[in-house]
């Protein structure tokens, strides 16, 4: 939803969702999760502190990273459960293997809104120290929209979406982190997931973030048996616009504000200045599953971008430097750790 509204439900903006939905979801959420206790304050910006100890930001290559975001591309449309789409995983796991990741699938199902028939769809995981207890979830969507239905010429709906910014550039910047994480000195154990099916959606027809709620499901189930907890996530969406400036998003600094204020404490100390501690858009995406199982996750995303769901939201509308950036911010804010944010609950 592009269209703000004086109140803060109506004022969410993702993917087109019909915003009774987008109403009533949020309002379940958002009196479930007022209990807990641990959200910020929605209507300012996260105050700034100084970071725990100093920042170590690994010498991301936004050149490579631009690279792997242009061999997704090339791969076509990704939509969820598509033989497109299994190829980018099988690439994006035989690198993730070579840096010595531990590579896993989550399958799942779920139902195609437009055949009615059902899908294979799978959350790709790449966990770095498995035995540690301390975790931390960095994620990104790999599945592309079916189809490009906010192009502005009506005749083109029904056309070729390649993702660029919108899909790859949340991977692409995985990947490129799995050549640093190896060397990082975080006291975290950390793990790299893809949601798939973040969109399996048809213009207003079809579901959301169906890999993020599985990932969550099943992180609530597992919880008596598993000896490990997630202590904070990111989700990476949208970050790689050439003219990328990138403001604290609502649900985030709501729910997850000991996680904003980390982070963007960490970006304002680099002196990195594509990260704004300026309220943004509140934005539906998958930090709202995490959230929802307990996990505080804040979503780094960019949504002021004119190719968003258009066949122009190509490679050629990608920056390098864009995704370098955002790398540079969460390899230091890895470094420092659970005292990052701890310190600033």
């Amino acid at each position: 939803m592009n269209t703000k509204r004086p109140d803060i439900l109506a004022a969410v903006r993702h993917r087109s969702l019909p915003w009774v939905i987008v109403a009533a979801g949020a309002v379940v959420w958002m009196m479930a999760d007022r209990s807990q206790g641990n959200h910020g304050i929605l209507m300012r910006p996260a105050e700034a502190q100084e970071p725990a100890r100093p920042l170590k930001p690994a010498a991301v290559d936004g050149a490579r990273a631009l690279g792997y975001l242009k061999k997704i591309c090339d791969i076509g449309p990704r939509p969820a459960g598509s033989e497109a789409n299994a190829r980018q995983r099988a690439m994006v796991a035989e690198l993730w293997k070579a840096n010595g990741l531990t590579v896993s699938e989550q399958p799942f199902t779920a139902i195609d809104p437009v055949s009615r028939e059902s899908k294979n769809l799978v959350n790709l995981i790449g966990s770095w120290k498995p035995e540690r207890t301390k975790r931390v979830v960095i994620g990104a969507h790999y599945d592309t929209r079916p189809f490009p239905d906010e192009e502005p010429d009506l005749n083109k709906r029904r056309g070729r979406f390649i993702g660029a910014n919108d899909g790859a550039s949340g991977v692409a910047l995985l990947m490129e982190l799995s050549h640093h994480l190896p060397k990082m000195e975080t006291e975290w154990g950390v793990d790299f997931v893809l949601f798939d099916g973040e969109e399996l959606v048809y213009g207003r027809n079809g579901d959301y973030f169906l890999g993020s709620r599985h990932f969550a499901r099943k992180y609530l189930a597992d919880k008596k048996s598993r000896k490990w907890t997630y202590e904070a996530g990111l989700i990476l969406d949208m970050v790689a616009d050439k003219d990328l400036l990138i403001e604290q998003e609502q649900y985030s600094l709501e729910y997850a504000g000991q996680v904003v204020r980390s982070v963007w404490d960490t970006a304002r100390v680099m002196g990195e200045k594509r990260f704004q501690a300026t309220i943004g858009s509140a934005v539906l995406d998958d930090h709202i599953p995490l959230n929802q199982a307990g996990i505080p996750t804040a979503d780094i995303i960019d949504f002021d971008y004119p190719h968003w769901h258009t066949i122009e939201d190509t490679a050629d509308k990608c920056s390098g430097e864009s995704l370098a950036a955002v790398g540079r911010v969460v390899s230091a804010w890895l470094e420092l750790g659970p005292s990052a944010v701890k310190s600033r609950r």
